[in-house]
């Protein structure tokens, strides 16, 4: 740490400085400014005083960015070279010999699509920033008062602030009169912050405040009162720029040291940001560094998956050219076109084209369930990322607290008193004494305090009823740290209306940074329900504000029971004591005092504030104590102790003190109680950050981490505390989600893995800059998102291994098919329509599966751990086989039961001698055809004379045809008396053929093949059979569905359970109905299902659930080896809190 000696020694900062010496070196004056040329002359050197930000990626540059991966490559180019075949074919010229790379390019600019308009929902932190700086300005510029637009003004020009206005740059405070700034966007903090003209010494070693006193900073709001001051710092130099220059920050600067961590140097202006030497740009930018875990193990299992499909590819290819394979339904077609039409299929059946629409219909089913529990999703991912947090790094105020200041407390009359109730309410709570719990709303000490309380305030309450919603709340109008008074009041019958009626208010003195106390003085005009004010036509003087001050002031105190007594030193020292206990208990105290005058007050019109003040405060009686925080809110203590469980740490993260931040973390079980010492490294001042004497640069990144490693309070934090203690975390591996509500959290929210913005308090450059916006601001309802955020990964899990199994069976069968020298299953359309239309369903319906009872019982997952675990990728492979094995057999079947062969070569056999064809509701084949066929034989004559016939010296008259064809056929065991004389008549028809110019043949004779009508075994069998597989594949994939929706329980365990499943399977069954039987379709698609009879059906039905059976056997066999996520073993002690170190991540 740095020393007290050093702190002396360091040079004086901005708001240290004389204001003599602020002036002399920004060479401007008070009355005069700056002159306009020299403004002029600034201006082209600082630039205008507005927010940098970096240029907008187009929608159409991400969807560029979409088609850069190897996936969408291998995608493009199975379009290209099914085109380009295609192309090159008889049936170039229709349309539908294209529809394969049709269809593959509409995936490919759906899944481009889709995350481009996902990716384009752009962080819009930076535009609301600067829609927060005001448009004109007050300023002086050669002694006149002009208007000046913010953004041209520059550092020296003196500015006019007043009630309303938005301070336009950070100033230095020439004149303030009661003004009142509110810096919540900076410090997160609520309560307006009086500002003065005041320069406080240096204490070495003393805490620095995050806002000095006699500053005021860019786009802060202006509450009340007015000033002058001099702009010191402009544009990107703000404070409120330092933040701007963080949101702009690229990853790779992320991960740099940054030894410049505060927002200002130590001139306390923030400097200009550094311009780094430029990168070569890239033809497409670079958008994955904000990827959530999902996003990235996702591109890296679609990685793997590419160039396993480009090696699949090319060896099927090799091979198929080795073997010479040919189209069985194009034999004519060469071996190298036809392997390249089967590369494409493969490519088609290796990529998971569907996963990245089942990933996005998952995510966006969770963002619809979110929203009940009051989250809004800005972006699709946050939904699972949040599922994966080991971390929740929260802003106390509005957060964790209800972020409206309540009374819990007060001490009048020597006696203790508790006041029940949260937030604005006032028909909820009471206030009794704290020993005995007994009802004292009528006390004198009571109505006396709250009734000049009421007094002493400008605030309002009342029940307003909300626009939209239509809710009636009873809402505050006014000071903030007036409202607890206010509502108190309401408590015990005392209403500012009310009293109105009967105490004129005849004056008032503002609350200041000086006086720390506001005065009003009444005059009663008719007799008033408050016992301790003076007479009729009398006056009294209502004072509230620091204890110390008021107590300095008063020589007489209230009892109990409305009775005044004298104030002695002791009584004093008791009153002190009684301060410093509540103010231990993190309490904000105001002590509030009275004092009566006559008919005539002891000033006149002309005098001055001060010496009125010195007139009123002499004498005071003290009417008691009212201690107020922002409590805790409902169900967050049991939220705290939920995350706990789950193995997810909480850390809080606030501006505040460090007293205050430490009371609430006990009381919500963030910090134990029991256990918790100052000092053990629990809690800690963000100064500890920076220990070094200029209070800006941080510590190494080692010192950082093991600081953070333990540490689970951090006060006084400033923007830039807050982001090197999420990239601290981050480097330790933990997944980091970040709540906040201000400007000065959108750094942080932005850098975080998930950042959680507040949708009633919040910012909109907060909002800007998160992942999810809190629409109640409630901690529970992110414990609540953790919660489904793990439920749908677990869903995602179950669907990405039941894809690729389905992936990885069409690769293999289609591999089994060319190595086997089988005609090819399967098409790419029918790939295409099988995995996009009836798996489709399914595979979303299990991102909907229902969590599991120990959920919230589990550690958070690794950052680094892959979508499919090594144990899952055993079952995608044994579930591949299965389904290969089983779908591959009934293809078999099918083709020796229609074709009568399994073999390509065999089914084309040019002297092929039979042909099954089914009759229509026969459930067995029937040699149907046989390929024999009579050729007419040519004359000797002909032959002599150049006649081109033929001749065989086995031709036949016509006289012995018939004899001739039971001969051969007898012969060849084929012969069938049923077709004796259609075949016969075949043989007369070829005997009368006219060779040649009319000549009949001398004879005909027969062969065993070549018959024409035979070509209906290539073409009717093939794609019978392949009807047949089709229907077994997507039955079968259906039983796999309800078999995929546990890694170890049985599918008959809670079958039907999943409503989405159930309407899943009906849709996949329709869709495969629609595109079995609707004409047009069918066709298109390959699909002959009225040539497959009974049989066909029969055998698709047993494949099926041979498929079934299979892959229950091995998830039986193999559900020892499933590996768990371990559950978080939390302990905690009986009053539900822990200390930081019992939670920790796996990693």
């Amino acid at each position: 740490m740095a020393s007290t000696e050093d702190d002396a020694m360091a040079p004086l900062k901005i708001f240290e400085r004389p204001i003599e010496d602020v002036l002399a070196e920004f060479g401007s004056s008070e009355e005069n400014g700056l002159s306009q040329a020299e403004a002029e002359k600034r201006l082209a050197e600082d630039g205008p005083n507005e927010l940098e930000s970096p240029p907008r990626i187009s929608l159409l540059t991400l969807f560029l960015v979409q088609l850069n991966s190897v996936i969408m490559y291998l995608m493009m180019g199975a379009v290209l070279a099914s085109a380009a075949i295609r192309a090159t074919g008889d049936d170039k010229d229709k349309f539908l010999s294209y529809i394969d790379s049709i269809a593959i390019t509409i995936i490919v600019l759906i899944n481009a699509t889709i995350a481009a308009v996902t990716e384009n929902n752009a962080n819009d932190a930076l535009d609301a920033l600067s829609s927060l700086q005001s448009p004109t300005t007050n300023a002086i510029r050669d002694g006149q008062e002009v208007q000046v637009d913010s953004k041209d003004l520059v550092r020296g020009d003196i500015v006019k602030l007043g009630t309303g206005d938005v301070v336009p740059a950070d100033m230095r405070m020439l004149k303030a009169n009661d003004l009142r700034v509110n810096e919540m966007l900076l410090t997160g903090e609520p309560e307006d912050v009086a500002k003065s003209t005041k320069v406080k010494p240096r204490v070495p070693g003393a805490a620095e405040k995050l806002t000095a006193d006699n500053m005021a900073f860019s786009s802060c709001d202006v509450k009340a009162g007015a000033a002058v001051g001099i702009i010191v710092a402009t544009g990107m130099r703000t404070r409120v720029g330092s933040i701007a220059a963080l949101l702009n920050g690229t990853s790779e600067e992320d991960e740099e040291q940054t030894p410049q961590g505060d927002a200002t140097n130590e001139d306390g202006v923030a400097p200009e940001p550094k311009k780094k030497e430029k990168k070569r740009e890239r033809c497409l930018p670079d958008t994955k560094a904000s990827n959530s875990p999902l996003q990235h193990n996702l591109e890296a299992l679609a990685l793997k998956i590419g160039y396993m499909a480009i090696a699949v590819c090319i060896g099927v290819f090799v091979v198929g050219i080795a073997l010479e394979t040919k189209d069985p339904e194009d034999p004519d077609t060469p071996s190298w076109l036809f392997m390249i039409l089967v590369a494409v299929t493969l490519t088609v059946a290796a990529i998971p084209e569907g996963l990245p629409l089942c990933v996005t219909i998952a995510l966006s089913s969770g963002c619809s369930e979110m929203v009940k529990e009051n989250v809004l999703m800005r972006k699709l991912a946050a939904v699972e990322t949040l599922g994966s947090a080991s971390i929740i790094c929260t802003d106390k105020t509005g957060t964790l607290t209800e972020g409206k200041m309540t009374l819990v407390a007060m001490y009048a009359g020597d006696v203790d008193y508790t006041v029940s109730g949260k937030g604005f309410d006032p028909t909820v709570g009471t206030i009794v004494t704290a020993s005995s719990n007994e009802t004292a709303t009528s006390h004198g000490c009571i109505q006396a305090t709250l009734g000049s309380a009421v007094l002493c305030s400008n605030t309002t309450l009342k029940l307003e009823t909300d626009a939209e919603s239509g809710v009636a709340k009873w809402m505050p109008r006014g000071n903030s740290s007036e409202a607890p008074l206010i509502v108190a009041g309401h408590k015990v019958g005392i209403k500012l209306e009310d009293l109105e009626k009967s105490l004129e208010r005849v004056a008032e003195i503002p609350f200041s940074s000086s006086r720390k106390m506001m005065i009003t003085v009444t005059k009663t005009v008719t007799a008033s329900p408050l016992g301790h004010v003076a007479a009729v036509g009398e006056h009294t003087a209502h004072v509230k504000g620091a204890p110390n001050y008021i107590l300095e002031k008063c020589t007489s105190y209230m009892a109990a029971d409305g009775s005044v007594k004298p104030l002695d030193a002791a009584g004093k020292q008791a009153i002190n004591d009684k301060v410093d206990d509540l103010s231990n208990r993190a309490l904000r105290v105001l002590a509030i005092a009275t004092k009566s005058f006559g008919a005539t007050l002891p000033w006149d019109g002309d005098t001055e504030t001060d010496e009125k003040f010195a007139k009123i405060v002499d004498g005071l009686t003290l009417c008691g104590l009212c201690a107020s925080i922002d409590p805790e809110r409902d169900g967050v203590k049991d939220a705290v102790i939920d995350s706990k469980t789950a193995g997810v740490r909480v850390v809080m993260i606030t501006g505040d003190y460090l007293k205050t931040a430490i009371a609430i973390a006990k009381n919500i079980g963030i910090v134990n109680p029991k256990t918790f010492k100052e000092g053990n490294g629990e809690a800690t001042d963000c100064g500890a950050l920076r220990p070094y004497k200029d209070g800006v640069t941080y510590m190494p990144n080692a010192d950082i981490d093991s600081l953070t490693r333990s540490t689970s309070v951090f006060a006084r934090a400033k923007p830039e505390d807050k982001l090197e203690i999420v990239k601290s975390l981050q480097r330790q591996g933990w997944v980091c989600a970040m709540t906040g509500d201000g400007v000065n959290d959108a750094p942080a929210l932005q850098k975080a893995d998930i950042g959680v913005s507040m949708g009633l308090e919040g910012t909109e450059v907060a909002k800007g800059a998160s992942d999810m916006i809190l629409t109640d601001d409630n901690f529970c309802s992110i414990v609540k998102a953790i919660e489904k955020g793990r439920i749908i990964y677990a869903g995602i899990q179950k669907f990405v291994s039941f894809i690729m199994s389905v992936h990885l069976a069409e690769v293999m069968q289609i591999f089994l098919c060319i190595v086997a020298k089988i005609p090819v299953m399967r098409q790419p359309l029918q790939i295409l329509y099988l995995i996009l239309v009836t798996d489709l369903p399914p595979s979303i319906a299990l991102g909907f599966e229902p969590g599991e009872a120990l959920t919230m019982k589990r550690a958070p997952r690794p950052k680094t751990q892959p979508v499919v675990m090594n144990w899952m990728w055993r079952g995608i492979v044994a579930n591949g086989l299965i389904l290969t094995v089983c779908i591959f057999c009934t293809y078999l079947i099918a083709l020796h039961a229609y074709a009568g062969a399994f073999l390509s070569d065999k089914i084309t056999d040019p002297e092929r001698t039979s042909c099954s064809i089914w009759p229509k509701g026969e459930m067995k084949p029937t040699l149907d055809l046989n390929c024999g066929r009579w050729i007419a034989c040519s004359s000797e004559s002909d032959i002599k004379t150049g006649v081109v016939g033929l001749f065989n010296t086995k031709c036949t008259s016509e006289s012995t045809l018939t004899e001739a064809y039971i001969k051969n056929n007898q012969e060849a065991g084929m012969y069938d008396p049923a077709r004796e004389q259609d075949d016969s008549r075949k043989a007369i028809d070829a005997y009368n053929v006219d060779p040649k110019n009319g000549v009949n043949a001398t004879g005909a004779f027969y062969t065993q093949h070549g018959d024409p009508e035979c070509d209906i075994c290539i073409t009717e069998a093939i794609r019978r059979a392949r009807t047949c597989a089709f229907i077994a594949l997507v039955w079968a994939e259906n039983f796999r569905a309800y078999c995929s929706r546990s890694f170890e329980n049985g599918v008959w365990v809670d079958t039907f359970a999943n409503p989405s499943m159930n309407k899943a399977i009906a849709l996949a069954q329709a869709a495969l109905y629609i595109s079995l039987w609707t004409p047009g379709i069918n066709h298109v698609l390959g699909l002959y299902v009225d040539e497959i009879h009974g049989f066909g059906w029969f055998l698709a039905i047993m494949g099926a659930l041979a498929c079934l059976v299979g892959c229950e056997i091995y998830k039986f066999a193999s559900s020892k080896f499933i590996v768990q996520v371990p559950l978080a073993n939390f302990q905690g002690d009986e009053d539900k809190s822990v200390s930081a170190g019992d939670v920790s991540v796996a990693v």
